[in-house]
C-alpha cells in the first residue's frame, strides 16, 4: 500500500512539475518538483528490482538452506535462511508462503 502511494505521490510531482516547466518555463518549484517525482519513481521502481526475489528460495546449486528461522518483526511470518556456499551471501525466505 505504501509503495503505491509512493508511486502515485512520484508520479503527481512528476507530472505537475513538467507542466509548471512548460506554463512558465525553467522556475525553480516546477523543476524541483519534477526531480523529486522522478526520483521517487526511480528509487522506488529499483527498490522492487532489487530487493523483491526475497518471496522465493534462491535457486542454485551453491545455495543451501541453513538450520535458522526466525519471526520477521514487520510481517509476523517465520523465515528461513538460505546461505550461498561460495560468497557467504545469506537470502532469507517466507516458510509456508501464503
Amino acid at each position: 500500500m505504501l509503495r503505491l502511494f509512493v508511486l502515485l505521490l512520484g508520479a503527481a510531482l512528476s507530472l505537475g512539475g513538467a507542466l509548471v516547466l512548460v506554463v512558465h518555463g525553467p522556475r525553480g518549484a516546477g523543476l524541483q518538483a519534477l526531480v523529486l517525482g522522478l526520483l521517487l519513481l526511480g528509487g522506488t521502481l529499483f527498490e522492487r528490482l532489487r530487493y523483491g526475489e526475497s518471496d522465493a528460495p534462491p535457486a542454485g546449486a551453491d545455495w543451501e538452506r541453513t538450520d535458522e528461522t526466525f519471526v520477521d518483526p514487520g510481517s509476523g511470518r517465520p523465515m528461513a535462511v538460505y546461505q550461498n556456499r561460495s560468497t557467504g551471501k545469506r537470502r532469507y525466505v517466507p516458510i509456508g508462503r501464503r
